[in-house]
């Protein structure tokens, strides 16, 4: 099974720069030069310097962080992935809706905190930990990715794997476990990358046979 996972990368790897079925923001000169324009802006931003040195460690770190973009996550349908619109106004709604998505995951990450501490600080130590699988309804590779990363920002739970769709997450206690099968995250995901979805169904991983990688 890794192996077909590493081999599906290696062909979107290799295809990434010639598909022809793209159009528009989805052509990736485009995906470039537009993401290479934001992030040498948000480097100028931050360092408000127009030294050689400061712009020349700038673009080599737009383009590290662009390649391994592509790398990882080019839209492959070998992983099952849908392509995200390639609609420029798409991206700005993105862009936007992630910065309201923002403040929201911090609070989730407080308010997890506050919990987690709460059960250091039990004497009765109420920690019931669970591992628990579910197929993820979310279309595109980048919103997966970021629910992964929210997923184990938020202090009480663990992304362990994602394979394509399927989200492995370890809980801390029965509270955690409840905050994932209630799909908060998950429905504030699916806004941020305007994609409707349904909360799937939470089953328990109890054996490690269950768990392939």
């Amino acid at each position: 099974m890794l192996h077909a996972k590493m081999e599906a990368l290696r062909v979107a790897f290799r295809t990434r720069w010639h598909d022809g079925n793209s159009r528009g923001w989805g052509r990736p000169l485009f995906r470039w030069l537009g993401y290479s324009a934001l992030l040498i802006g948000l480097w100028f931003g931050l360092s408000g310097l127009l030294k050689g040195e400061f712009l020349t460690g700038g673009i080599i770190s737009v383009a590290v962080v662009l390649f391994v973009k592509e790398a990882i996550f080019h839209p492959s349908d070998l992983l099952g992935f849908e392509r995200p619109p390639a609609r420029f106004s798409w991206l700005v709604g993105t862009m936007f809706r992630l910065a309201i998505y923002l403040p929201l995951l911090l609070w989730e990450i407080a308010m997890a905190n506050i919990h987690v501490a709460r059960l250091v600080l039990d004497p009765r130590m109420p920690i019931k930990p669970s591992l628990v699988e579910f197929e993820s309804p979310l279309r595109t590779e980048a919103s997966n990715a970021v629910l992964a990363n929210s997923i184990t920002l938020t202090p009480g739970t663990v992304t362990v794997d994602m394979s394509a769709h399927r989200f492995i997450i370890h809980c801390i206690s029965e509270t955690s476990r409840q905050g994932i099968q209630d799909g908060a995250l998950l429905r504030r995901v699916a806004r941020a990358f305007d994609e409707t979805i349904e909360v799937p169904e939470l089953r328990d991983v109890t054996s490690a046979e269950e768990v392939e990688w």
